[in-house]
């Protein structure tokens, strides 16, 4: 098993142990951005395991970074133990373990494991995705009126009308928007269909690094909201190739 998956399926093993247990709860940059016991024991193990593979390896983890740029090492590591923290400290099964692996600033390598249902993708750059050792392609076609969409709320206040005004506008064109709170958890059901498109902004590098790899390489298209994707700037458009072009002009407008 790659050291990444290895180390995925451990912190997931983790939380697991503490799921649905009372758990303490602490705030972050506003009240729906938490983080539990469970997230620092996960990230614990995940840096434990890397570490014993990758001696030299840098970490950008989600638990205690510090901000500004992501160093452009031969071996880093962009951590989040689990994504979703606000669904798992209510007991909602929505939160994944992700792990992706970055070499002089491209992502390489991505593992997001979801605990509750025991899926495992994973990629690696030019060798497909992969959920649970089968390839995934999302090879859809539907069109803007027959496409289930997904998006997420940020953590920064001042960007909550842009982020009201896009699912307002998208709920008029397509079949319906879901938000699940996971953002490496909807960028992998976007790779193996079970979405079509999906959009967010006032996102951290640890949110979508594994989950871009993933849907990348199973054929979904990715790109900021004015250009390529760029992983610091927090903002992702991510589709089928007959919605992509349709999904960031109608955000563009807004």
């Amino acid at each position: 098993m790659k050291p990444i998956c290895e180390a995925a399926r451990k912190a997931g093993e983790i939380a697991m142990e503490f799921f649905e247990k009372e758990l303490s709860i602490k705030t972050k940059s506003m009240r729906a951005d938490v983080v539990t016991q469970a997230d620092v024991e996960c990230q614990r193990v995940i840096v434990e395991v890397l570490k014993a593979h990758y001696p030299g390896a840098i970490f950008v983890l989600e638990e205690g970074f510090e901000g500004g740029k992501i160093p452009h090492g031969e071996t880093v590591f962009v951590v989040d133990p689990i994504d979703g923290t606000l669904n798992y400290s209510h007991s909602l099964p929505y939160f994944a373990v992700s792990i992706a692996r970055m070499s002089h600033g491209r992502i390489v390598e991505g593992a997001v494991y979801l605990p509750f249902s025991d899926e495992m993708f994973y990629a690696e750059e030019g060798k497909g995705a992969y959920l649970n050792g089968r390839r995934i392609v999302n090879d859809k076609k539907p069109s803007m009126d027959r496409a289930l969409l997904v998006t997420g709320w940020p953590y920064d206040e001042g960007k909550m009308d842009w982020a009201l005004r896009s699912v307002e506008k998208l709920s008029k064109l397509c079949q319906e928007v879901r938000i699940i709170g996971s953002s490496a958890l909807e960028l992998c059901y976007l790779a193996c269909g079970r979405f079509d498109g999906y959009w967010e902004i006032a996102l951290k590098p640890w949110d979508v690094a594994a989950g871009v790899l993933i849907a990348r390489e199973a054929g979904v298209v990715v790109g900021g909201l004015n250009g390529e994707f760029d992983l610091e700037s927090g903002e992702i458009v991510a589709a089928t190739s007959t919605l992509f072009e349709q999904l960031r002009s109608a955000l563009i407008e807004l």
